[in-house]
């Protein structure tokens, strides 16, 4: 049995995912201010493929380098090995689609009687991390200087 895609599903859904909808947010109101949210999005794809053969092997098990074939295990006039079944035409197959999208935050637009700003997002995740790299590499620094200045 062989698997076909629905193309036009996946293309379908692919279109919808790329749109403006997926970056920018319903507009909020409120006191005379409307806000934007936004999003960052990755989105990447992927794509598989596959086949197949027409027939099983025509050669018996293989032997060893050397080795005498006997006549038990010669290949009948047909190709397939002597006191064997004809083997079936063999088959393949494959396939396979994968898509996959992260969104973070990226900030908002503020609409207001001032006009118009840019207010980013503040990701708390990010100053930690950065902040906890930056006291490793002090004490790798501090140690370095130390093991110096005692030589």
């Amino acid at each position: 049995m062989r698997y076909i895609p629905d193309l036009r599903r996946i293309s379908e859904a692919a279109a919808e995912s790329f749109g403006v909808r997926q970056v920018y947010g319903e507009p909020v109101e409120r006191d005379g201010v409307v806000v934007v949210p936004a999003v960052r999005v990755v989105s990447g794809g992927g794509a598989g493929g596959g086949g197949g053969s027409d027939a099983g092997s025509a050669a018996g098990p293989a032997a060893e380098p050397g080795a005498e074939p006997d006549d038990a295990e010669a290949p009948a006039a047909d190709g397939a090995p002597a006191g064997d079944e004809p083997r079936p035409p063999a088959e393949g197959g494959g396939g396979g689609v994968g898509f996959g999208r992260r969104a973070e935050p990226a900030g908002a637009f503020v609409l207001d009687d001032r006009g118009v700003r840019w207010v980013p997002a503040l990701d708390v995740n990010r100053i930690v991390l950065g902040g906890q790299v930056a006291f490793v590499l002090a004490a790798v620094v501090v140690g370095w200087a130390l093991t110096r200045r005692r030589r």
